[in-house]
């Protein structure tokens, strides 16, 4: 079970995420950008089975994993177990708000991307909706992030605070690349 929610984890999920921040990195430019790269990227079915299908898999595996004793837990520490569970289940809520709230407009509407970009503008158009998604991108790339150097300290058991080191280095990037995105969203004007 362990093996099989890290992989989820990992592959396609983490590969996904990067892709996303990618995908949606034309946004800074405007509209018309985002549009033009999504024509060539948007695939519902693909998402379905590549990104829905193990989203449900490793969320229904996290949780079940995290009701088990601490000390069979494989984490280094009582803390990043905790830390892991928190941000996974913050993460969980704040994906489920974003799929029900912008990726399904998208599958459902005859103009797609029309719908899923004017849907995500209502998600941001007030604080509290910014404060939600800068919140869920941060538990989702915290919980990546940690998951990364998890499994790189595995990898590199001589060099654990390196493994740790790059997982939360590529967190904080791809938070970062989300929060450019989303001020773009919100503002019509990229943060960085």
């Amino acid at each position: 079970m362990r093996r099989l929610h890290r992989a989820t984890g990992l592959f396609p999920l983490g590969a996904y995420l990067a892709f996303h921040a990618w995908e949606h990195g034309p946004v800074r430019v405007g509209r018309d950008a985002l549009f033009a790269r999504l024509a060539h990227t948007e695939s519902a079915p693909l998402e379905i089975a590549l990104v829905l299908v193990p989203l449900v898999v490793h969320a229904a595996l996290g949780l079940r994993l995290a009701r088990e004793p601490c000390a069979d837990s494989g984490y280094p520490s009582p803390a990043f177990r905790r830390l892991q569970v928190a941000s996974g289940i913050v993460a969980g809520l704040f994906l489920a708000h974003h799929l029900v709230g912008v990726w399904l407009p998208r599958v459902t509407e005859p103009s797609a991307r029309g719908a899923a970009y004017d849907a995500m503008l209502d998600h941001v158009a007030r604080a509290p909706g910014v404060a939600i998604y800068a919140v869920g991108l941060g538990a989702v790339c915290t919980h990546l992030g940690q998951g990364v150097g998890l499994a790189l300290v595995r990898r590199l058991p001589r060099a654990p605070r390196l493994a740790r080191a790059l997982g939360v280095a590529l967190g904080v990037l791809l938070w970062l690349t989300f929060l450019d995105a989303l001020a773009a969203y919100a503002t019509y004007a990229p943060l960085l």
